[in-house]
């Protein structure tokens, strides 16, 4: 039997939620120290949490975006991001972030799947409507500048209990805009045109 895309999203929230109820996040946070040897981090990193409340926070972001999304992205391209994005951000975080030594956390990914829905939103539509998905990257590109701290430091934020890492948000935002840009590149190629609405 085939899953459809909402029970197979649902299954994936069920084990990021149940990961923190069997308290799992040592063994699946991105750790800088341990990814020679443990390299399933780049990926596991994040769909590991900080505390219930942040992974039912993000659990709850990540349906909405699906949704959002919905008639945009294909299931394939939204579990390409779910599968790519991780990992990219992780290999960002190694090359350009050598003080990151731990992150846990789906908000980067979520910025990605942001950034990458309004991206093929934008180049998919026609006519007048396109001013919807631009004030859409306009105000997700100024929330995601405006928290960069803009060095190395790693801002406190007290409703999470623990550091947050908003340059997460902004590699996510590069990696969701080019990933977007790829897929519309893809269409183009398979002769797919704009819609007018």
């Amino acid at each position: 039997m085939r899953l459809n895309s909402t029970a197979a999203l649902s299954i994936l929230i069920a084990l990021v939620i149940a990961a923190e109820f069997l308290l799992l996040g040592d063994w699946l946070e991105y750790r800088r120290a341990l990814l020679p040897a443990e390299p399933w981090r780049l990926l596991t990193g994040h769909f590991a949490h900080l505390s219930l409340l942040h992974a039912m926070v993000n659990a709850v972001a990540l349906l909405l975006l699906a949704q959002l999304f919905a008639g945009r992205l294909r299931v394939s391209e939204l579990w390409a991001l779910l599968a790519g994005a991780p990992l990219a951000i992780s290999l960002v975080f190694w090359v350009a972030m050598p003080g990151l030594h731990w992150y846990r956390g789906l908000s980067g990914v979520l910025h990605a799947l942001y950034f990458s829905g309004c991206i093929v939103w934008l180049m998919t539509s026609g006519g007048r409507v396109r001013w919807l998905p631009i004030a859409a990257l306009a105000g997700g590109a100024i929330k995601v500048l405006l928290e960069q701290p803009w060095d190395d430091s790693f801002p406190w934020a007290r409703w999470l209990g623990a550091t947050v890492v908003p340059q997460a948000h902004l590699i996510g935002a590069l990696v969701g805009t080019a990933a977007g840009l790829l897929l519309v590149a893809r269409r183009k190629r398979s002769g797919e045109r704009p819609r007018q609405g």
